[in-house]
């Protein structure tokens, strides 16, 4: 029998959800709170649809979204424009000049072939669009076949579409509640809506799969979603914004050249960066819509507007766009030769990154698709990728875009206070150059350190990355190196400063190379392979158990589980580890974890990964559980602190504090009670480090992250061999020439292109196992000839080309300026069918240049796999 869903909320994302299930079956009910479609944020937006995007992934939905959109103008005539849009590049800004030759040579990975991206002159750009002042601009990103349509008859189409395909849909439906139902199945409680009277009485829907589509209103039906006792309610960090646009009275010029049919009777859409707003022809006038420095959250509305607002908009306030517009006349005089006839203040729904919420949640058959920024661009594309995630248990194969979208990114940690400072940011800087390494501070302050050693390491001169995804911020690289056994900084040759008040903070730092940060971590780094280093590992914590938890990892994970090579290596003494990854139903590679095994029957496993996806990773695991099985899976990730210490010293300095640890061998892992003699201190010691060289993982209850930080930097032998902290840049460069990946790396792509082949069971399957799946890209590891001063600088998905024909044939993953090599190291893909040798001339195109490219047979690195005596 087929599946029920049920779908809460009438907007452009409720409508092409419903049209995406419908059509593949699923029997569908849409509920829509008042009597009509669109009555919440849809009815107002502006319609602007694209294909650009500043990230390739992100490009990807909104390719596939115009492509639909053209599809359904075709047949049925939606109000679709496709006039191209320009992205203006002011005279003058030499910094907004880079990014735009860096977005032309990313957008040439996905963009639709017959449509390419272009860099256009300025005289390019006014002879598309004649009425702007060509004297300002010295470039633009053009983007052909961009424009806009009309909002309504956009849903109203696909809401059709979906009703052909089955699915009903119920007007004046309020969703006042949802329980859980004995056999698992949802019970959502329905209320009158405004057209109905209020003593009518709606049946509950029983169904197996809700959707939160609710727009505005969504925060509020998360908070209906049922929880089991003890777990955690639903984590939807949004807020409902002000946005405003505003429509002139008819432009004469504009009238002029529609009726003369220039570029098919239509102007090209403006993205006045600068002015930061969009202009667009509306009717024989332009409509402009603002992202002002002013952002107006309203908090007063935490759970959405009132339940009697439908098709409403907010009193208008042109006074806080007005320096928005001022510089919109500038560009395009005539703009202010005519008056506004209309102004729209509507409410919107954003998150503290700007995008969506889709997919699962931490309630099995429970979706988000809500929170949608640019609901109208990307509604299409992300239904079909939210259909695919409902009955196919992943996203679809052309789009790998996970941590975009995903509704679990944020926690608990982003509390109210993080998320309207991070909205208020993400806002103002819509339309402001992105630097890498911008590390912005945003909702910096509204967010506790969830771990104990924070303070420590800050008094060690700890300079802070950006906030990751489990609201834990990691040292980038510490300010001026510390004497070990000191809390004082001391001077040395990359200290920037010593004085804690005008010690540097690296957030909000605008430039694309010559980072004030590099050549510290290059110095902590050069120390480490050396002599030791000390750093805070940023890592998650999961323990999987059960008797039937070796049967599940054997299926979940690809590598052989890790296996006892004597009785005694489990209780007390060493226990063994491997490294291993989960993989997808279709083979994708979605996570990597060190695995642990914990006890001698195979009861108990422990799970080290990213700390910015453990929500993901955990949600993953619980989802590969098959009914029946005696399986837990818990997240203990703050429960436990990660110090660790590499280097050829290493060894050394934690034997002289704790000789327990000798003899402890590679991928190995050794508990110790009452470490360096410090009682009631007990750790776990992994032989193991994420950068390569010798070193070690020590796990620590986090409350004694500082007393485990004590007991190795006041030890003597600390100071004999020069313990010195150091950051993740530090540990990113020693990581990068032994081709280590990070989540970047893996791309979602298929197991026999990510480059684990050593790390695949050859005795057994696992998810998604299809050896004979044909690859179209292998990893690959590239040496970057760049400029002095860029060697960090190299982004992920930059295209790298063949020189002899300038054909794209492979892209960049992550990158770092290596330690051992002191070049440019980047991790990537290539095309199988490109037939590359590692002698071929290769070329990255990045930022307006053409960097030199060499596809190394190898990683320049060694892993170091020595026992310490």
């Amino acid at each position: 029998m087929s599946r029920h869903a049920v779908i809460v909320g009438g907007g452009i994302a409720g409508a092409t959800a419903a049209k995406a299930l419908a059509a593949r079956g699923v029997r569908v009910t849409l509920l829509e709170r008042s009597g009509m479609l669109c009555s919440g944020s849809t009815w107002h937006a502006a319609g602007l649809v694209t294909r650009f995007a500043g990230s390739p992934k992100l490009k990807k939905i909104h390719v596939r979204s115009i492509a639909m959109l053209g599809e359904l103008e075709d047949r049925f005539g939606i109000g679709l424009h496709r006039p191209g849009s320009i992205r203006i590049i002011e005279k003058g800004n030499t910094d907004r000049l880079v990014e735009a030759k860096q977005h032309v040579a990313m957008a040439a990975l996905y963009d639709d072939p017959e449509f390419p991206t272009e860099l256009l002159s300025a005289s390019e750009v006014a002879a598309l669009h004649p009425l702007l002042d060509s004297s300002l601009v010295e470039c633009g990103v053009f983007t052909p076949f961009d424009g806009d349509v009309d909002p309504t008859s956009l849903t109203n189409c696909v809401a059709r579409l979906a009703k052909d395909d089955g699915a009903e849909i119920r007007f004046n439906a309020d969703v006042t509640g949802v329980s859980r139902q004995p056999d698992g199945r949802f019970s959502v409680k329905l209320a009158p809506g405004p057209g109905l009277a209020p003593d009518t009485v709606l049946d509950p829907i029983e169904c197996d799969i809700v959707i939160n589509a609710a727009g505005l209103w969504s925060r509020n039906v998360s908070d209906m979603a049922p929880v089991d006792p003890g777990q955690a309610a639903l984590s939807h960090p949004a807020f409902v914004i002000e946005h405003q646009y505003a429509i002139t009275e008819t432009v004469p010029e504009v009238k002029r050249l529609a009726e003369s049919g220039h570029n098919g009777g239509r102007l090209p859409v403006l993205r006045d960066l600068k002015g930061s707003s969009y202009i667009r022809q509306e009717g024989n006038g332009f409509l402009i819509g603002p992202y002002e420095e002013e952002c107006i959250v309203r908090t007063d509305m935490p759970r959405g507007p009132p339940s009697d607002f439908v098709m409403e908009l907010f009193p208008d306030s042109l006074d806080r766009i007005e320096d928005n517009l001022l510089q919109g006349i500038e560009l395009v005089p005539c703009l202010g030769e005519v008056g506004f006839k209309t102004v729209v203040n509507g409410p919107t729904i954003w998150t503290g990154d700007s995008l969506a919420r889709v997919g699962r949640t931490t309630i099995p058959g429970w979706y988000d698709f809500n929170s949608l920024t640019y609901g109208i661009a990307q509604s299409l594309a992300l239904s079909e990728y939210l259909a695919h995630i409902v009955l196919e248990g992943e996203q679809p194969s052309w789009l790998d875009a996970t941590d975009y979208f995903d509704p679990l990114r944020y926690g608990a940690w982003a509390n109210d206070a993080f998320t309207v400072a991070k909205i208020q940011e993400t806002y103002t800087h819509n339309n402001r150059i992105v630097y890498p390494f911008e590390n912005r501070s945003g909702g910096l302050g509204h967010v506790a350190a969830p771990y104990p050693l924070h303070a420590v390491l800050a008094s060690h001169g700890a300079r802070f990355g950006a906030i990751g995804g489990a609201g834990c911020e990691a040292p980038l690289c510490f300010s001026a190196p510390s004497a070990a056994g000191s809390t004082a900084s001391v001077s040395g040759s990359a200290a920037l400063a010593t004085d804690e008040a005008a010690a540097p903070d690296f957030h909000d730092e605008k430039r694309f190379s010559h980072f004030a940060w590099a050549p510290i971590a290059e110095e902590e780094a050069a120390h480490a392979l050396q002599h030791v280093g000390l750093a805070y590992s940023s890592f998650s914590k999961i323990r999987v158990r059960g008797k039937d938890s070796a049967a599940f990892l054997g299926r979940a994970t690809t590598a052989p589980l890790p296996a006892l090579r004597k009785k005694e290596d489990c209780g007390p003494e060493d226990r063994p580890c491997r490294l291993t990854y989960s993989t997808t139903p279709l083979g994708r590679v979605q996570t990597e974890f060190t695995l642990c095994r914990t006890d001698a029957d195979g009861q108990e496993w422990y799970l080290v990964g990213s700390r910015d996806h453990v929500r993901q990773d955990v949600a993953w695991l619980r989802q590969c559980v098959h009914s029946g099985e005696d399986v837990a899976v818990e997240d203990i990730t703050d429960e436990v602190c990660v110090l660790h210490v590499c280097g050829p010293d290493s060894g050394r300095l934690l034997t002289a504090v704790e000789p327990r640890l000798s003899s402890l061998g590679f991928m190995r892992a050794r508990p110790v009670r009452d470490f360096a003699g410090e009682q009631g201190l007990d750790i776990q010691a992994f032989r193991v480090s994420f950068t390569g060289e010798l070193g070690f993982e020590l796990h620590v209850p986090a409350a004694d992250g500082p007393r485990l930080h004590a007991a190795l930097w006041n030890h003597q032998s600390a100071r004999e061999l020069e313990l010195r902290h150091i950051g993740s840049a530090a540990i990113n460069s020693l990581r990068i020439e032994k081709a280590f990946k990070l989540r970047p790396d893996l791309d979602f792509a298929h197991y026999s292109e990510a480059g684990i082949g050593p790390f695949l069971s050859k005795k057994r399957d696992f998810l998604g196992r299809d050896d004979a799946f044909e690859p179209t890209r292998e990893s690959a590891v590239f040496e970057v000839a760049t400029p002095a001063g860029w060697e960090w600088s190299v982004q992920g998905d930059s295209p790298v080309r063949r020189a002899s024909d300038d054909a794209i044939v492979g892209f960049t993953t992550t990158s770092a300026r290596g330690a051992i090599t002191k070049k440019t190291i980047a991790l990537g893909f290539v095309q199988t069918d490109a037939g590359l040798t590692t002698d071929e001339p290769l070329y990255l195109q990045t930022f307006g240049e053409h960097w030199p490219v060499r596809l190394l047979p190898a990683p320049p690195g060694e892993v170091n796999r020595d026992v310490i005596a």
